[in-house]
């Protein structure tokens, strides 16, 4: 299994402590603090992200085990039951 690991950088006040912004690339993060270099500094980050699992495919389904389905007729109704009737009443419009 392999861990897949993103680098990026974080661009703080050190007057505050806040955070100006992210930053995916270091030169990003370096021209940000340029603009205000006393009131700033760059914090390097690392997202660890889950287990990434590689799965293959097979290129086609097997066919050698194809079962032929029949089709089924339609039920026929016992002695006892009635089929209802069909309405002959119009229908509602709204």
């Amino acid at each position: 299994m392999k861990y897949n690991s993103e680098d990026y950088f974080s661009v703080i006040d050190t007057r505050t402590g806040r955070k100006i912004c992210d930053c995916a690339d270091e030169i990003d993060a370096l021209m940000m603090v340029s603009f205000d270099s006393q009131n700033r500094t760059i914090t390097r980050n690392q997202f660890l992200m889950g287990q990434v699992v590689d799965i293959q495919m097979p290129k086609a389904l097997p066919t050698t085990e194809v079962v032929p389905v029949k089709k089924q007729q339609p039920k026929k109704l016992k002695q006892h039951q009635n089929k209802l009737p069909e309405s002959e009443l119009e229908p509602v419009k709204v």
